[in-house]
């Protein structure tokens, strides 16, 4: 690790974070995956707890909140929102930063609407989310050996609690990531800028941290996530909302408008959920990632270093390929729409 980012978190251990502050191979059914869920909803993350929750395989031990798609006070409630949708509300929500580690929040209400879920509607929370978002994450991955994260917001929480307990880089089962565009298929290409992930823009300085925290994260990015393939189509739409479940119905309502007004939705974070669910949908290409945290179009760019002698050093492992019709299958049968 580069002595600079070992600065960093050391600076990170003792700095006046709000999140800061609040601390005080494939799986078979019989080996479940314990995951916490870092999210940032946002339609798509909303997509993701859905199939979550519907996939045997995974225990979820709790969903940690970050602000991103809309402020951490609507991923908050609207976490809780999706969860008692779909029959999960006993699944404990915890809230973490309200913005980045450096920069002022960007947030994309333009995209996800004035509510973060799509303007559904959905209903209020009968309960409310817990503080401490980065102490839950710390006391469960030190407690609890082998869990997964599966992060699909800014990586705000992760670089905080990797901060907070450098430990847990050599406890953590993996880090699966929606994040980053790579230039490794004709769609890794940005969404916030021209060449950068919206994710990874929000919060460039903490994926830098994780990044180079030696995690190797597994990053599902826009590479694959935007493949038309892979994407639901106004069709799909009806398809879910004719489906006799709660979780078909619910994605049907928080994805309408969205739908209704581009034409189509990506599933950029149910795809990092199938991820952890069933790695065998994927092919992946270890690579070193840098992240830039400079320049109005640069910031949050994911760049593959090319040099040789540094490729034999990859930080990353990286989704570059997804077989489209059995993802949408599985992401269909789970949600109850065959």
């Amino acid at each position: 690790m580069e002595a600079g980012v070992d600065k960093l978190f050391e600076s990170l251990r003792s700095w006046e974070h709000p999140a800061m502050n609040l601390f005080s191979g494939e799986a078979l059914l019989e080996d479940v995956v314990k995951v916490i869920l870092d999210m940032d909803p946002g339609i798509d993350d909303a997509l993701a707890i859905i199939l979550a929750l519907n996939s045997p395989e995974l225990e979820i031990l709790g969903i940690t909140t970050v602000s991103g798609n809309v402020h951490v006070e609507k991923t908050s409630a609207n976490t809780l929102r999706v969860l008692e949708a779909v029959g999960g509300g006993d699944i404990p929500v915890y809230r973490g930063a309200e913005r980045p580690l450096v920069k002022d929040l960007v947030t994309a209400e333009w995209v996800h609407g004035e509510d973060g879920l799509g303007d559904a509607g959905l209903p209020k929370p009968s309960r409310q989310t817990r503080d401490g978002a980065v102490k839950f994450l710390t006391e469960t991955l030190m407690s609890e050996k082998d869990v997964t994260v599966v992060a699909t917001g800014p990586l705000t929480n992760i670089a905080l609690t990797l901060a907070l307990e450098p430990e847990i880089r050599s406890r953590l089962g993996r880090l699966v990531l929606m994040g980053g565009a790579f230039g490794l298929t004709p769609y890794g290409h940005g969404n916030a800028t021209p060449v950068s992930e919206f994710n990874i823009h929000v919060d460039p300085e903490a994926a830098k941290i994780v990044f180079e925290s030696g995690v190797n994260p597994l990053c599902v990015g826009l590479d694959i996530t935007t493949d038309p393939a892979t994407t639901l189509k106004r069709e799909d739409v009806e398809r879910l909302a004719s489906a006799g479940t709660a979780e078909a119905r619910t994605a049907a309502r928080i994805i309408r408008k969205f739908v209704e007004r581009f034409g189509f939705m990506q599933l950029h974070d149910p795809m990092a959920v199938a991820a952890a669910v069933k790695p065998s949908l994927f092919k992946t290409s270890m690579q070193h990632v840098y992240v830039v945290c400079e320049g109005d179009l640069t910031r949050g760019q994911t760049i593959i270093e090319r040099r040789f002698w540094v490729q034999s050093q990859p930080n990353t492992e990286i989704c570059t390929k997804v077989q489209p019709q059995d993802f949408l299958k599985m992401f269909f049968e789970r949600l109850g729409a065959e």
